[in-house]
């Protein structure tokens, strides 16, 4: 009994020890596995993010950080029509880059008048009406009717551009409507502004307020026209500076002062010699004129000797 006393004495206390291995030990390890696989979730949310920033593209944000569909911001100018293969423009815009003959055929006679074409005039070739649609998506901000331009409808885009549709003989939307590129605006017609082009429809793209040649928007996003026009007007500007400067300078080469400062000195000196010389011909003048009193005054002299003379010989 006292062996197995001793064994079961030796033998309890290693069961005890054991059980607190096994006891500590495994709630170890599931504490361990939680936390790698709590920071992977967390590394992964973290990159998710910041991949997401990334991606986002500048051109879908305004100047002011709102929010602009993409799809919106990469759009490109077409032609206003709903079917470009059966239009062709009949009427440019005028250029001052144009020769004579261009510059000539982009005018337009009303009232006596000539006017320049600020945009183009688009037409079938058998004269039949068709329907003018959104060259860009934007925000209609006009719809009028003029006497002389007919219906007109003008749409309003980002950076300061704006479209305009005239000549139109009704019209498919109101002020304020949302319109998507290729969205029917009107229909074209006949104006008294321009009788001669008849059925037509007259497009302008305007840049802050400033008319520019359409053909510049073809292909082109807003953001890319606004840059073009922006560099084009600086050249303009540029070339005007220079242009002023290179006049003003040659009119300032061109004035008479410059060349007489140098020759009054010679002028001063020829003032002082004709005065010398009047001088000394006055002083000539004079000894000559006092000459000829002292030799008269001699010959008086003389004479009244001569008679003193005869009169003693008389007496």
């Amino acid at each position: 009994m006292k062996e197995e006393e001793k064994q079961t004495k030796k033998t309890i206390p290693m069961k005890g020890k054991s059980a607190m291995k096994k006891r500590w030990v495994y709630p170890a390890v599931y504490l361990s596995f939680a936390a790698v696989i709590l920071t992977s979730v967390l590394w992964y949310q973290n990159d998710a993010k910041n991949v997401e920033k990334n991606n986002t593209p500048d051109s879908a944000l305004e100047d002011n950080g709102a929010a602009v569909p993409v799809s919106l911001t990469k759009e490109q100018f077409q032609m206003p029509v709903a079917d470009p293969e059966a239009i062709e423009v009949i009427k440019d815009f005028f250029s001052p880059d144009a020769t004579a003959q261009e510059q000539e055929a982009a005018l337009v006679f009303y009232n006596n008048i000539y006017y320049q074409n600020r945009g183009i005039d688009l037409a079938t070739a058998d004269n039949k009406a068709f329907d003018v649609t959104a060259a860009l998506s934007g925000n209609v901000v006009k719809v009028a009717k003029d006497p002389a331009l007919g219906f007109v409808v003008e749409v309003e885009h980002d950076k300061g551009v704006v479209t305009h549709y005239s000549s139109l003989a009704s019209v498919s939307v109101k002020q304020g409507d949302q319109v998507k590129q290729g969205t029917v605006l009107g229909q074209a017609g006949e104006n008294a502004y321009d009788k001669d082009s008849k059925i037509h429809a007259h497009f302008e793209v305007r840049k802050d307020g400033e008319a520019v040649d359409p053909v510049m928007a073809w292909d082109q996003s807003v953001a890319q026209l606004a840059a073009a026009v922006d560099d084009s007007r600086k050249e303009m500007k540029k070339a005007e500076e220079k242009k002023a400067a290179e006049e003003q300078k040659k009119a300032e080469e061109q004035k008479p002062g410059k060349e007489e400062e140098k020759p009054a000195p010679k002028a001063d000196d020829k003032g002082g010699k004709d005065m010398k010389d009047s001088k000394d011909t006055k002083d000539t003048k004079d000894g000559k004129d006092a000459n000829g009193e002292q030799e008269s005054s001699s010959q008086s002299a003389e004479d009244t000797g001569a008679q003193a003379d005869d009169s003693g010989a008389n007496e």
